[in-house]
């Protein structure tokens, strides 16, 4: 898995990329076909806000905090990817049902 971190408006120093890094290693447990997040981190004003884009086997998972905190705001966007990871695994494992309709003017007798 490969963890890719921007920073705009701000210099993210090795404690924050660390902590990405620790945070973002937990998400395999949940699925081994994360083959790359990328993180974007952002001040506006007093808010930080954090962007995560989490590339899967099964599609593109996005989310975006925003908090006073930055490390809150990592661990809140960690959440949200943690839901939509299971989520998305979820919807893998429901069996496909196929919805077999009749053809007007045929009826069974």
């Amino acid at each position: 898995m490969e963890i890719i971190i921007h920073s705009r408006h701000l210099d993210a120093t090795e404690a924050i990329k660390s902590y990405i890094n620790k945070k973002a290693s937990k998400l395999t447990k949940y699925s081994t076909k994360i083959t790359k997040i990328q993180f974007t981190l952002k001040i506006e004003g007093v808010n930080n806000i954090v962007e995560a884009i989490c590339s899967t086997a099964g599609g593109t998972l996005v989310a975006e905090v925003t908090n006073a905190d930055m490390y809150a705001a990592i661990d809140l966007v960690m959440d949200k990817l943690d839901k939509q990871i299971i989520k998305q695994k979820e919807k893998l494992k429901q069996p496909r049902r196929s919805i077999k309709k009749e053809a007007p003017g045929e009826e069974e007798e």
